[in-house]
């Protein structure tokens, strides 16, 4: 977990964390094998083998940062996208829409972001689908007979959430959304709370008899602009994230490429 995913937050909250399975287990292992092949070339060949040892070494470096290093963290009030080259902190309040269709995007009112860390399989989904009308067909069989629905899962297998039978980039879709609203809800809680607050602070003010009206005129002020704060708060628009690019990342890359040209240069 970076330190940006960690800053500023709770030690009892924990983000729910999303990665492709197959990227990162298939990155790690390319990482594995070129890194050890190229420190192995270079331990045995010496610069004999200088172009293949850099060519494996540019491999893994790549297979690292668009396989082991892109991830996704949904907090309680913000999507923060680690991707090969940056890292994107969305806002719940900032994010419009998220979308699968042949890659994940979250869209903000003025931009858009790709998630590297959540792959679309349309195979996947169509899997998904086939269980999905599978079930349904059972279910109307079921319902012909006169036998609840809910005899189609003590009979044939355990009960299990609907969530899980999604494919893994619209079941990330469902609990994003699930996050998002509520944040939403805590958010007008709270601008609620601070609104009753503020009205309660005037009432001690407007209820006083020994109150001259320069003062209930000025308290009365008080309390309107209060409200239109507490206004301006709830419609104030929101910033589209914050873009931090990775420096690390360029910097490894860079290394490689460099590598490589020398490489090829003393060849």
């Amino acid at each position: 977990m970076t330190p940006l995913a960690t800053e500023s937050r709770s030690t009892a909250e924990k983000p729910t964390v999303y990665r492709g399975p197959a990227a990162l287990i298939g990155g790690a292992l390319v990482v594995l094998f070129c890194g050890f092949g190229a420190i192995d070339l270079l331990i045995e060949s010496g610069t004999q083998d200088l172009v293949a040892a850099s060519v494996l070494a540019l491999v893994a470096v790549l297979a690292g940062l668009y396989g082991v290093y892109p991830a996704a963290f949904a907090w309680n009030d913000r999507l923060v996208v680690r991707n090969p080259f940056r890292t994107i902190e969305l806002p719940w309040d900032a994010v419009t829409d998220l979308s699968a269709r042949l890659s994940f995007i979250a869209h903000t009112e003025s931009r858009r972001f790709t998630v590297w860390a959540i792959p679309v399989s349309l195979r996947e989904r169509r899997r998904s689908e086939r269980h999905r009308l599978r079930d349904l067909s059972q279910a109307q069989r079921l319902a012909k007979r006169g036998v609840p629905a809910d005899m189609l899962q003590s009979r044939n297998r355990r009960p299990y959430d609907p969530v899980d039978r999604l494919s893994f980039a619209d079941q990330a879709i469902e609990e994003m959304n699930a996050r998002r609203e509520a944040y939403a809800v805590q958010a007008r809680f709270k601008a609620k709370e601070a609104e009753q607050a503020a009205a309660a602070e005037t009432q001690p003010a407007t209820a006083s008899s020994s109150v001259d009206v320069s003062t209930s005129a000025e308290s009365s002020s008080d309390a309107a602009a209060a409200q239109k704060a507490a206004s301006a708060v709830e419609i104030a628009p929101t910033d589209s994230g914050t873009v931090h690019w990775s420096v690390l990342s360029f910097a490894l890359l860079s290394a490689s490429v460099v590598f490589l040209i020398v490489a090829l240069s003393i060849r």
